[in-house]
């Protein structure tokens, strides 16, 4: 005899496979209605974490690409600063 079949009267019992598949009807019934399965909002320093990460596993040819226009601005903005230097040493 199964566990189907000692099952109270008052109550519903499943099997195995019909509970797994009742909960797989379930969840997918979920997703649809919500539009997605449910997003946590990640902390500042879960975000540190994972923005560190992805900088310390970035290919060479990603760093370029990166590291590139960083110098540009880089360079222009010291630029920018050192007239600005250079100008308050005139007037001082």
């Amino acid at each position: 005899m199964s566990d189907v079949d000692n099952c109270p009267e008052d109550l519903i019992c499943f099997t195995d496979q019909e509970w797994s598949d009742f909960v797989n009807e379930y969840e997918l019934e979920i997703i649809n209605e919500v539009g997605g399965l449910p997003r946590t909002v990640q902390s500042d320093a879960e975000s540190i974490a994972n923005f560190t990460w992805e900088i310390l596993f970035l290919t060479p040819w990603e760093l370029a690409y990166i590291a590139l226009p960083m110098t540009v601005l880089a360079f222009y903005g010291l630029t920018i600063y050192a007239i600005f230097k250079k100008i308050q040493k005139k007037f001082k």
